[in-house]
């Protein structure tokens, strides 16, 4: 007992000596992307599936299509690549050192292509000695990983928590933290800390301080490319609502992970529910996928600027959920613009989980709006007006099978 009290207070003593809140003034609004892990995922057999390579040639190829087809205008910028991108060993001096083969020119340069087009560059690392794939990881390496990110010019570090046990990760997110803020290069800092404690070792996470430490934390299990994928992470942000809107707005996010826009997993509808509710949580919009395979309709939904405008709102205001029939739920989502720095827009997202079509009513006055004055309707997937209304005018309407529609009303 005597050796674990000594080495808890020496673990204190060292902490209160280096860390730091975060304070990096970073994602102030969520951030928004492409993460190569949920479609690419370890691409290293890249002769026998060129189709799934994660090289050089594909993260270019990436920041090219948000430069040049309107990516970038409608707010998505950061490009990271997630696991399996270095070799299987450190070097000599005990650095990491990128695939020579896969990206032969370094990460730096890759960061140099980035950051010329006006776009930011993210990378991935886990605390513990090896990744989840089992390249090498940072633990025992943090204060040389981070200053070595620093010097590739990252922006954006995903930080996985595979293989460490519980009180390790409630030290090791921490320390990492705060060597990267040593560094003086600003990084949005991603943390899976709340799901390893949860998922992992079975325990409630302390959301109060992940969101004093983390810009970005991951509280479910990681997406795949389909849709009971996304019912499942929709069905869980439902349920914990409660435990993390009230850790969640600017500079610290809940992540239901990336959007699978491009993958062919999803019908049209599928889409505009994967969209919808990940807009109304104001989560992290990064697309997993070949950007060659986005359809034109997928395209309109990722450009869709009263849509990206719901998601990126300044306020940051995750929308709290209202069960309105089995499987049909409205998540309410108060934002800006304000009428006379009072009254707030709001957004309803209908979100028809079931197999049949659901017929909803819902009188908007009960939802928090409290402007005497009449509201204008915006049909936000249509982009077009619908009607002006009153508080007490009740509102019809049928959402198709697993389907979801977003009104929006603006305070006259």
């Amino acid at each position: 007992m005597a050796v674990y009290l000594f080495v808890l207070f020496f673990v204190a003593v060292y902490l209160s000596s280096v860390v730091e809140l975060l304070d990096n003034g970073l994602a102030r609004r969520p951030p928004m992307g492409w993460m190569s892990w949920g479609y690419y995922m370890c691409g290293v057999d890249c002769q026998r599936n060129p189709q799934k390579c994660l090289d050089e040639k594909l993260i270019l190829s990436v920041a090219d299509k948000f430069y040049k087809e309107g990516y970038q205008e409608a707010g998505f910028e950061y490009i990271i690549i997630d696991d399996c991108w270095s070799e299987k060993k450190r070097d000599h001096n005990g650095k990491l050192v990128a695939d020579r083969k896969r990206f032969p020119n370094g990460m730096k340069y890759i960061a140099d292509y980035i950051h010329k087009l006006g776009l930011k560059f993210g990378m991935y690392t886990n605390i513990a000695a090896t990744t989840c794939m089992g390249y090498p990881g940072s633990r025992e390496h943090f204060k040389t990983d981070a200053k070595m990110f620093a010097e590739w010019e990252v922006d954006y570090l995903k930080v996985d928590g595979c293989f460490v046990e519980e009180d390790y990760l409630n030290i090791a997110y921490i320390k990492l933290g705060a060597h990267l803020n040593a560094t003086g290069r600003p990084m949005v800092y991603s943390c899976s800390w709340p799901y390893y404690i949860e998922f992992i070792h079975h325990k409630q996470p302390d959301y109060q301080s992940v969101s004093k430490y983390c810009n970005v934390w991951r509280s479910y299990h990681d997406v795949v490319t389909s849709w009971s994928a996304i019912k499942a992470i929709v069905t869980h942000y439902l349920e914990a609502y409660e435990h993390l809107y009230k850790f969640h707005g600017p500079g610290h996010w809940n992540d239901p992970d990336m959007l699978i826009f491009g993958t062919g997993s999803l019908t049209d509808s599928q889409s505009r529910v994967h969209i919808a509710v990940y807009a109304m949580l104001a989560a992290p919009l990064l697309l997993s996928c070949d950007m060659n395979r986005i359809s034109e309709y997928e395209k309109k939904l990722l450009l869709n600027l009263d849509l990206i405008a719901i998601a990126q709102d300044p306020l940051g205001v995750m929308a709290k959920p209202h069960a309105l029939q089995r499987l049909v739920t409205m998540w309410v989502k108060p934002h800006l613009p304000k009428k006379g720095d009072k009254y707030n827009s709001v957004s309803f997202a209908l979100v028809n989980l079931s197999d049949e079509t659901a017929t909803v009513s819902f009188t908007p006055g009960q939802y928090g709006l409290n402007s005497s004055d009449n509201y204008a309707v915006m049909d936000i997937f249509a982009q077009l007006f619908i009607r002006n209304m009153s508080l007490s005018d009740t509102f019809r309407v049928n959402v198709p099978s697993e389907d979801a529609a977003i009104y929006t009303m603006f305070p006259l």
